[in-house]
């Protein structure tokens, strides 16, 4: 069975207007790959789609050689993909122990859970230390770093991120970009979507320029980060 994730001909709309207009693309197995665009090119809307957030109007979606085309969130967690949103989408009421057992909630295989609670302790040391703390008095950075391990919590070999440095100091800009690094050399995939162009092609192993809802430009990160319509457009101009 083929590992990794590909969407072809994906169109999704908001009632009349469509808002993605028959987008393609491959993410394989241990790869990080970024999608990256102005605010309103379609990002997040793919994302959502792909993860059965919204509907899809027209296209495929495979997953881990399965085709998951409208099939339920929680459905295609079990078959191995995680989402994690942007704004990060925590229980605050709960500790950050409680919001990482969330996670697992509906595994059975409790020696790999607590295996995988230990890998992500390890991974965020700063949720190690305040694992019993509510998770709505954790800082920003924190709480994207406890999200990001909810979604591995699940068993998820592949990882969907939306904007996970918005809104963060710059130093947890980088820390949050190292641990995509260490999570995609620990053997999972990651897609990425991300309003930091620069950072997200610093990490991504390829990588897609949506503008209103298509592909423009698509290559391997070296590629994009030269090409002068990504340098102009997100990268603040040739040097």
């Amino acid at each position: 069975m083929a590992k990794g994730l590909s969407v072809k001909g994906l169109k999704v709309a908001y009632g009349n207007i469509e808002a993605v207009h028959g987008v393609s693309f491959e993410v394989n197995e241990g790869e990080i790959v970024t999608l990256i665009g102005a605010n309103g090119a379609g990002k997040s809307t793919i994302l959502r789609a792909v993860s059965g957030m919204i509907p899809v109007k027209e296209g495929t979606v495979i997953l881990n050689g399965t085709e998951i085309t409208s099939w339920p969130s929680h459905q295609i967690t079990g078959l191995g993909m995680a989402h994690v949103p942007e704004g990060r989408g925590i229980f605050t009421r709960l500790t950050v122990l409680e919001n990482l057992l969330v996670g697992a909630f509906k595994r059975k295989d409790k020696k790999e859970i607590d295996g995988d609670l230990d890998y992500v302790l390890g991974l965020f040391p700063r949720l190690n230390e305040r694992k019993k703390q509510l998770a709505g008095t954790l800082s920003g950075g924190e709480q994207q770093m406890l999200a990001v391990g909810r979604a591995l919590m699940t068993g998820a070999d592949i990882l969907l991120l939306d904007e996970p440095s918005m809104g963060l100091a710059p130093v947890l800009v980088e820390s949050i970009f190292n641990i995509c690094i260490d999570i995609a050399e620990a053997g999972k995939t990651i897609l990425l979507v991300e309003q930091n162009a620069a950072m997200a092609l610093a990490i991504a192993d390829r990588g897609y320029v949506l503008e209103t809802g298509s592909i423009a430009i698509h290559g391997d990160a070296e590629y994009l980060s030269k090409h002068p319509d990504v340098l102009n457009a997100y990268l603040g101009g040739a040097s």
